[in-house]
């Protein structure tokens, strides 16, 4: 025995291809700014027509974003690019830089590994009085 009529069964396939039909459209009306779907609804009184932002959202807004929205290409370079002798001087002052880096580093290395240098004991210099104790707060 089958778990529906089958009479029912073409029914319910168009039931399910309606419904996802329709939650297709709707989530359609719901995107982004170039949206058919939603100009349909809107044009037939359906759906809200975009409205204007107030007035204190567009003075508190930046004429200038300081990023690239998508979908727009990124603004030309206001820096000339670096000829290859500028590149490679470039290098050579970093690898100068390195290389005096890790010279202080083995050195650092170096120095860490030595044992602690014995105290220095200076004696006493005569003729003058003892230092005080120093006072004690309770």
């Amino acid at each position: 025995m089958p778990s529906m009529p089958r009479r029912l069964a073409p029914c319910i396939r168009r039931a399910r291809a309606l419904s996802g039909l329709l939650a297709t459209i709707m989530l359609a009306g719901c995107a982004g700014d170039l949206n058919p779907v939603r100009d349909v609804f809107v044009a037939t009184g359906v759906g809200e027509a975009p409205r204007e932002a107030p007035q204190f959202i567009e003075e508190s807004r930046p004429g200038d974003l300081g990023y690239v929205p998508i979908g727009r290409a990124p603004p030309e370079r206001e820096t000339p690019v670096k000829t290859r002798e500028e590149r490679e001087e470039m290098e050579k002052e970093l690898r100068e830089i390195a290389d005096r880096n890790e010279e202080r580093a083995s050195e650092t290395r170096r120095l860490i590994l030595l044992p602690d240098p014995e105290p220095v004991i200076v004696p006493p210099v005569p003729g003058l009085a003892p230092a005080p104790e120093p006072a004690r707060t309770q």
